[in-house]
């Protein structure tokens, strides 16, 4: 079986350095303990964070979104990890080096580097390949180090390279975040995707869950949300784990809901809300949006998710006043010094 998530972070981030994820993790801490892992699963997951001693950052912005590689050596890693997200190249390309190779170096397989597109392995005695892609804008480089918004063309060449008869599944990057749907233009995109090649199609970044359907015989899922990630907005702490099937060729899925200490637990789907559930979202999916409304709607839902954040923040900067002052100090740089 074939085992997919959504957005793993095993770092602090903006709102915790010091006792987020990562912290927690050096301590001893396992966020995978509570899932029931079968030895003969292959499990795939989105690495969204940086594992290196490098940095091109200075003071606190050197230290979100990184830890130290030593600090994930004795996790019970995935069999494979996606490295091709908008947060990888958050501390420099020598960083994401030694993240791609940190990861490699506990035994798991990477995939999505400039250097390393595609990732072959063989399981239930079938060919199956992962291929992994970045639609969206990288904050943080000019010149990524991972496949980055490549031409048609490009894709085309790098599904000639892989073994005719290979299973392809593509983890791509893409889409808005915060909303429960992909855009019109997307899912022409996904559709092209499938006709260029490709077998099977799972999504990250929007950090929330959206639809799923079935095209020509292969299934997309636009947005698996989030997996192991600290956000305030309860959507957020939503995400689903696909199982998919070789032989069948026929996907299961199953809720999970991250608890306050950033652990996957998988869930009834009586304990997810309604609005939030595929047979929902499946629904919506269908929706035919103009581009007004839509991104009128990814407007409401992001100042929704950074209310709850503030929330987040206050609380934080009461009970940890080192990082109150860092984050003040953070705030005033970006409003009013445009650093």
């Amino acid at each position: 079986m074939l085992v997919f998530t959504g957005d793993i972070n095993l770092t602090d981030w903006y709102f915790n350095v010091g006792f987020g994820i990562g912290t927690r993790i050096a301590n001893g801490f396992d966020p995978f303990r509570k899932l029931n892992r079968n030895a003969y699963d292959l499990w795939v997951g989105n690495f969204e964070g940086v594992a290196s001693n490098v940095t091109d950052k200075v003071g606190y912005d050197g230290e979100v979104f990184r830890v130290q590689p030593r600090v994930l050596q004795n996790l019970n890693h995935f069999d494979v990890y996606g490295l091709a997200n908008n947060h990888v190249m958050q501390h420099g390309k020598e960083a994401y080096q030694q993240t791609f190779d940190a990861i490699c170096g506990y035994g798991s397989k990477c995939f999505g580097a400039n250097w390393q597109r595609s990732v072959v392995m063989n399981h239930q005695g079938k060919m199956v390949s992962f291929t992994g892609m970045c639609l969206r804008v990288d904050d943080f480089t000019d010149e990524p180090s991972y496949w980055y918004n490549p031409e048609y063309k490009e894709i085309e060449i790098e599904l000639k390279t892989l073994p005719v008869g290979a299973f392809k599944v593509l983890y791509v990057h893409w889409g808005n975040e915060y909303i429960n749907r992909p855009s019109s233009a997307q899912k022409k995109f996904a559709h092209w995707l499938i006709d260029a090649g490709f077998d099977l199609i799972i999504g990250m970044h929007p950090h929330v869950l959206q639809g799923y359907e079935e095209y020509n015989g292969k299934y997309i899922f636009y947005s698996l949300g989030n997996f192991v990630f600290e956000m305030a907005w309860e959507p957020t702490k939503i995400g689903a784990i696909v199982k998919f099937d070789l032989d069948t060729k026929q996907p299961s899925v199953e809720y999970i809901h991250i608890e306050n200490d950033a652990t996957p637990v998988v869930v009834e789907e009586s304990k997810i809300p309604i609005e939030w559930r595929f047979d929902f979202l499946n629904e919506v999916l269908k929706k035919e949006d103009n581009s007004e409304q839509y991104h009128a709607e990814i407007s409401k839902n992001y100042a929704t998710y950074r209310k709850a954040n503030h929330r987040y923040i206050v609380n934080n900067m009461i009970k940890h006043p080192i990082l109150g002052k860092e984050l003040l100090k953070d705030f005033i740089q970006r409003r009013f010094l445009k650093k």
